[in-house]
Order: structure tokens, then sequence, then C-alpha cells
């Protein structure tokens, strides 16, 4: 069975607005499915009040609030409490460096990467540094940018806290072995796992208890949902953080580590990601009485096989050009290289070629990405950075296509 790409497309009303355009840089934030749009409408239209009120229509708001807060904590297979919803992944991750952060001494020691976005690495290290916290980097190798699960062997010890890194780098592509590391860590220390999933999620809903995750993080904005960020705690390790809400809604799970509270209309939005990926499992399977869960588990194979498509030409095409560096794995045969694709040219700067694909039509950009200390360590200027192309699984073959005929000309 193929993924049926028109049905896919017609969930997506802003495909239609420029059908010459070929946007290639959804890592950054996708399209939004036209279920969250018409719920974000809706809300805003006739709901848009203080929610969880008796009167209508603020018991209405409030129904629409907790019908994303329960689908999303089943698509992840996580507990209603265990789910935070805020602005973003940067603002939760931050949050939870103040609250995880706050019980660390002198003599812990934490473990990051230098593969990571920002937002998995900055906080920690700023909150390590401010308490006298021993910080240890597990590096990417320096020539593909990948990590090798056995040079962490050696940084993990006996006073290891915490082990922060990400289900798939923005820049790299390539899906890390979540459910390896994490038993790896737990079988050689008493650390703990989060993980940044913002550049994995777009291509796959991960059930959270079988990686056996402590933290999880990823922006539903690139989701196909409104701009909100979803997080897993486990509740079994809530005792050794510190609340970060109001005094009087300490302790209350789903208010700890969301101090701005929710924002009413985005959280009612998500859902419509959820009923999109529900309408694709039908269209595909027919009705199921399978969870929520597994249910984006069975269509998972069918968007890896279609965005694998999408990413081998460019792969190929990349990998054998002599005026570019390929960063991360050379094809999509493992079944573990997100077509999220970056390069650098090697006889012009990234904004000269970023530039060119932007005149031929094709959606782009150059730079860092937030991944600063990756590109840096890879020996890249980060302030002209690499080119990134960001496929997911509304793109097309006749699109690469065009993509491709684009490069052929912007890289000479």
């Amino acid at each position: 069975m193929k993924l049926d790409i028109d049905f896919v497309r017609s969930h997506f009303g802003q495909l239609d607005d420029n059908p010459e355009f070929v946007f290639a840089s959804n890592a950054g934030g996708s399209y939004v499915c036209n279920q969250a749009n018409d719920l974000l409408e809706h809300y805003n239209r006739h709901t848009r009040v203080q929610p969880y009120s008796r009167f209508s229509p603020s018991a209405e708001a409030g129904e629409a609030m907790d019908r994303s807060y329960h689908g999303w904590a089943q698509a992840l297979n996580i507990d209603r409490s265990e789910l935070t919803v805020g602005p973003s992944t940067s603002t939760n991750t931050y949050v939870m460096a103040q609250a995880i952060g706050d019980l660390w001494t002198p003599g812990d020691e934490i473990i990051v990467t230098n593969q990571d976005h920002e937002a998995n690495s900055g906080v920690w290290r700023r909150k390590a540094n401010e308490k006298g916290v021993t910080i240890r980097q597990w590096e990417v190798d320096p020539d593909s940018g990948l990590l090798d699960i056995e040079s962490l062997f050696p940084l993990l010890r006996d006073n290891t806290r915490w082990v922060f890194f990400t289900h798939c780098s923005n820049i790299v592509g390539t899906v890390n072995p979540v459910a390896e590391i994490v038993r790896t860590i737990k079988s050689r220390s008493n650390a703990r796992a989060f993980v940044d999933a913002v550049a994995y999620a777009p291509h796959h809903v991960a059930d959270l208890k079988a990686l056996g995750v402590d933290g999880y993080a990823f922006s539903l904005y690139k989701v196909y949902g409104p701009h909100q960020g979803l997080m897993y705690i486990n509740a079994d390790i809530r005792g050794d953080m510190t609340s970060q809400a109001h005094y009087f809604n300490s302790g209350i799970p789903t208010k700890d580590f969301n101090p701005a509270g929710p924002q009413h209309a985005q959280v009612a939005g998500c859902a419509g990601v959820l009923d999109y990926l529900d309408a694709l499992h039908r269209h595909h399977f027919g009705d199921s009485d399978l969870s929520l869960n597994a249910r984006l588990d069975e269509i998972h194979p069918l968007i890896l096989r279609h965005e694998n498509a999408l990413a081998t030409p460019l792969l190929e095409f990349l990998d054998h050009h002599p005026q570019v560096r390929l960063i991360g794995k050379t094809h999509a045969r493992d079944d573990d290289r997100a077509p999220t694709i970056a390069f650098k040219p090697l006889n012009q700067s990234s904004a000269s070629v970023a530039h060119r694909l932007q005149d031929a039509g094709i959606g782009t950009e150059h730079g860092h990405f937030y991944a600063h200390r990756l590109i840096s360590d890879l020996g890249i200027d980060p302030e002209d950075g690499i080119v990134r192309l960001s496929l997911v699984h509304y793109g097309t073959t006749d699109e690469v296509a065009r993509i491709l005929r684009a490069l052929e000309i912007a890289l000479g």
C-alpha cells in the first residue's frame, strides 16, 4: 500500500495558494492542516471566553481544550497528568531547566550533545554553570555530524543526573535510536533522559512509554498544528523537580511546568492535528478498534516510505556533486533518515545558493538554524551556515524533480 498523496494534500489548503511554489522549509514550521484551522476559527468565533465555567460558551471552550489534552495523551501513550502544553519547545525547556536544575548541587554532572538545537542545549548548560554542575559533551563525528552511542559510554558516571539529546537533529537529519540510548543510560547510570523531538515529530508521533524517556518535547507548529509546544514529564520523577507555577497551583501536574498558563484557542486547535492523522489512517485502513497510538504507528510506514522516496534522489544528487558537502547519512536505506537535508556549497556561499533556489520558486533557507554549536564544530561558518531542504509527507516527487533542476542551476 502506498500513501495516497492526493488525499494528503487535500487537507492542506495552503498548498493551493501558489501551485508553482515548492515549500522546502518545513523544519522551520509546517503548513497547518485544515482540521486545525477549522478548530481555531470555530474557537475564536464562537467560544472565545475564559474556559471551564458552567455557562455556555465557557463550558464548550473547556471541552474543546480537554479534547486536545486527552487526545494527545492517548497519541503519545502517556497519562494526561504527564502532558504540558506551552507556547513552544524553547519556552518549555527553559521552564524545565529551572524545575530540574533547582535541585542540582556541585558534584552533579549532566551530559549534553553538540548535535542539538540550542533549545535542548543552552538552557541546561546555563543552569549547570549557575549551580556549579559539571557539563560533559557527547560529541558528534566532526565529518558526518552523527552521534555514536559507544562514545556516550565513558561519559556516564555515578553522579550523572541527566542526559539531554535529540531524537533527530534539525541539521543532520538522522534519527537517533532513542530506546537503545535510553536503555544504555539506565543500565550504566542512575541518570534520566530528556529528548528534543522537534525535528522528529513531523514524521512520526512516538510511543513515549515504549521509548522509556523521562522527558520529551516537540513543537506542534512543525507538526501541522498551532504554535504550541507539547512536553512529557514522567510522573514518577516529579518529586525531584520544583514547581514553576503560581504557589496556589503548585502540585497540580498540568500546571506545574506552564507558568504562563494555557493559550486557550491554540490548545483547542491542537486536536485538529489528530483529526487529520486519524482521517489519514481511516482513508488507508478503514474503521479500526486500535488505540490512537496504534493507529499512528500503523500509518507511519506509509509516511516513511513516501518520505524516503522524496529524500533519496536529493541525497544521491548532493552526495555525488563535487561542489557540495552533504551533512549526515548519504542515503535513506536504513529507514532512519528524515527528509531534512543540509549541505554546504564548496565554491560559493550558502546564502547565494539559497537565494538562487528561492528565485527559482523553492522555499528554502540558509544559516545555522539554532544549531550554532553543531555548525561551528563541523568547521562551517555559522553565520553563512548551510543550505537546508526540509520536506514532509505532503511533498511530491514532482516537487523533488523541480528542486533538483533548481539545484543544478544554483550550484553551477
